[in-house]
């Protein structure tokens, strides 16, 4: 859980909470919350809790850890692409990455979806780009930079809009694909 010490936004009064993931893992959420309220109302449901400052702290933090995660999965397909397109073993591949200093439970996860061609919904392509959008929002905002998330959006914008915003974020392949086919 990431947490704004701030508690409630004062404009709306509502509490700053933002929840990591696309689902509940084993062991509990992992949830961005404000105020210490609402930190002990959610506590039995979460494995941790991290304070992120004043609000709008959990809401931008969110962001922070979107940016890495997006960035994560669209660096990992590529990874595939790259391999496929050379010839390479996709299951020796995932061994590799299995096997090296940045495997993750996300890379192992992806990775395999990967391998596999297995698309199945966990995180949608579509929320993924919106996700993006409110990503170089933020940053655009506060007046800085997002090449990579500037990238990764459009790969997410491409493969929504050639009909897979319903699948996996895993499926940002198929745009690394189709612009492969040109």
């Amino acid at each position: 859980m990431i947490a704004s010490a701030g508690g409630a936004d004062p404009s709306t009064g509502s509490p700053d909470l933002s929840a990591l993931g696309s689902g509940v893992p084993a062991g509990g959420a992992d949830l961005l919350v404000g105020g210490p309220e609402v930190e002990d109302l959610l506590r039995p449901m979460c494995r941790e809790i991290v304070r992120c400052g004043d609000v709008p702290g959990a809401l931008l933090m969110k962001l922070a850890v979107n940016t890495f995660l997006i960035s994560m999965v669209t660096g990992l397909a590529e990874a595939f692409h790259f391999a496929e397109r050379h010839g390479l073993d996709r299951s020796t591949l995932l061994t590799a990455l299995d096997a090296g200093p940045m495997a993750s439970t996300v890379s192992r996860v992806k990775g395999r979806k990967l391998r596999d061609r297995d698309f199945d919904v966990q995180a949608a392509t579509r929320d993924v780009l919106y996700n993006s959008e409110l990503v170089v929002a933020a940053a655009r905002q506060a007046g800085f930079a997002s090449p990579l998330l500037d990238v990764c959006r459009a790969l997410y914008a491409e493969t929504d809009r050639a009909g897979h915003g319903g699948e996996d974020m895993a499926a940002v392949i198929r745009a690394l694909e189709a612009r492969s086919a040109l």
